[in-house]
């Protein structure tokens, strides 16, 4: 126990949307020892604590308290004489409707140290993504955010007198459940019958949906829609602009359900990866390490509107790679099959004591585009990139390379000094790849390299058995390798259908056919530009 306490910051984490969270926030929750949070915390959001960090939940649905507020506010007191920074995390900004203030004046008297870090609103950005400006030159001058839930979980006590300007939006928060009763005491207090009206579910997130009607008619058009909490009632001219400007359901793919088995890589920062994950959680929410913040193809997927659901099926792991100088210092090729490879190299590196100088004279090649960026950005331009971004397709363009430079290299007993060097040695090809990696490439070079296949980490497979996160039919998933393809029909429930499935490859397609899929699209390319393109058509 701290003699003194630490710091609490209450963070807003924005309306649901990851990217919405501050570059502030992001700071403290890397930073924090300690990390309460609500039910609408992104688990994008939890995977950012650092190793160690003690995660607690705090949160209520439907009305189910984990916690009281009370209880919270003596938590984070008690975690500051702990914690050298705890982190409050709130949804939307902690000042609006968040009982934020409540916290930090229960902390201020007990002398801790407080600082909150804003959070964009939902009463802000769920309208914008529905196409509704707050205000609008002409229709709207201001606005007016209102809770619609009482302290005791009931409707609030709203004076409606008091919401009559027609040039004044109105926001309702928390208010799903009394949409019919909001709407006719606006109308008894005078607002139009037909003054335009919207009730915004899930906003911010792919899984957004809008009812738009007028207050005479939208108590009943959101029953029929049957929307789910959270959601925002908005009030006022400016609802009649979202036809126009409804950027965000106009996206190519929006409304679609995408399913993403993916394999978690290792981190860039492999010291991370070389501990045990010491995070702690209390309370009933499970927290799992989801590193999905940065998987290009999910990213891409999201930021062309799919309702995206990523499905872990495996881990990668690092390795300790024995004799590591000796096998790198004389290598002339250095191959990498995938960033993880890359990654795992100059974890390595760094851990033999060496530095870059240990591979000065050799060459690097990768298996494609995205292996070649993870590579540059330790200051190393691939040699040799090939077009077919395979194992096969490296193998071919090594040889063909090595010809090409060696054309007028006399031939000693018929074989070029392609395969000889000035040493009389062989050329020394070293593959970074999975333990498990496809044998493609190694075949393709064997008769004419000394080649060194080395196991520079492993694809450990999931725990789970059963996905509750799917339902038991899926309209589209998209497949990145065949391990992924196995392994996630054999997690998957009994009877679960899939309509179609996206292949990246020949052995992925060929692995997708032992199952009951009802259509399979192959990429183009191996690539995840391809692959997308191909859910975009």
């Amino acid at each position: 126990m701290r003699e003194n306490t630490g710091k609490v910051v209450l963070v807003g984490a924005g309306p649901g949307d990851t990217g919405l969270l501050t570059l502030k926030g992001e700071k403290y929750i890397k930073q924090a020892d300690c990390l309460v949070y609500d039910r609408l915390s992104s688990p994008e959001l939890l995977s950012m604590a650092k190793a160690g960090c003690e995660l607690i939940y705090v949160g209520k649905e439907n009305h189910k308290h984990v916690m009281k507020q009370d209880a919270i506010n003596e938590l984070l007191y008690e975690k500051s004489k702990c914690h050298e920074l705890v982190v409050r995390l709130k949804g939307g900004d902690p000042y609006v409707f968040g009982r934020g203030g409540e916290e930090a004046l229960y902390l201020a008297e007990r002398k801790v140290q407080v600082e909150v870090v804003p959070g964009v609103s939902s009463s802000v950005a769920a309208l914008a993504d529905a196409g509704i400006p707050i205000t609008h030159r002409g229709i709207a001058k201001g606005f007016q955010v209102i809770t619609a839930h009482s302290r005791k979980d009931e409707e609030a006590d709203i004076d409606y007198s008091l919401l009559t300007d027609e040039t004044i939006t109105c926001v309702f928060l928390m208010g799903l459940a009394h949409v019919k009763s909001i709407a006719a005491g606006l109308m008894k207090a005078g607002r139009r019958a037909e003054t335009p009206a919207a009730v915004i579910s899930n906003g911010t997130l792919a899984a957004q949906r809008k009812c738009i009607g007028t207050l005479a008619d939208i108590g009943e058009k959101i029953e029929e829609a049957k929307l789910t909490s959270p959601a925002i009632i908005v009030v006022g001219d400016v609802v009649s602009l979202n036809d126009r400007l409804d950027f965000f359901e106009k996206r190519p793919l929006f409304g679609r359900k995408v399913t993403v088995p993916y394999i978690e890589t290792m981190p860039e920062n492999m010291e991370a990866e070389a501990k045990d994950d010491g995070r702690k959680s209390e309370n009933c929410k499970e927290i799992k390490n989801v590193n999905i913040g940065t998987n290009e193809l999910v990213i891409r997927l999201q930021q062309l509107g799919a309702d995206v659901t990523p499905i872990k099926t495996g881990t990668i792991k690092s390795v300790i790679i024995p004799e590591f100088i000796n096998k790198v210092s004389s290598a002339d090729w250095i191959l990498f099959t995938s960033k993880n490879g890359v990654r795992s190299f100059f974890y390595n590196l760094e851990q033999s004591g060496a530095d870059i100088r240990l591979i000065a004279n050799a060459k690097f090649g990768v298996v494609g585009k995205a292996t070649a960026q993870e590579l540059a950005k330790h200051h190393i331009k691939a040699d040799l990139i090939p077009m077919v971004q395979t194992g096969k397709g490296l193998a071919g363009e090594l040889s063909s390379y090595m010809c090409d430079n060696n054309e007028d290299d006399e031939k000693r007993d018929g074989i070029s000094d392609i395969i000889y060097g000035k040493s009389n040695q062989k050329i020394r090809v070293c593959i970074f790849s999975a333990k498990e990696a496809s044998a493609d490439l190694e075949a393709g070079l064997k008769d004419f390299c000394e080649l060194e296949k080395i196991d520079a980490y492993v694809n450990e497979q999931a725990n789970e058995s059963i996905l509750k996160s799917v339902e038991n039919r899926i309209s589209e998933a998209v497949f990145t390798s065949a391990s992924n393809v196995d392994r996630f029909f054999d997690m998957l429930p009994e009877g679960t259908v899939v309509e179609t499935a996206y292949s990246i490859g020949e052995k992925t397609t060929a692995a997708l056919k032992q199952y009951n899929i009802r259509e399979i699209v192959q990429s183009d390319d191996s690539s995840y530009e391809g692959l997308v393109n191909k859910v975009l058509n």
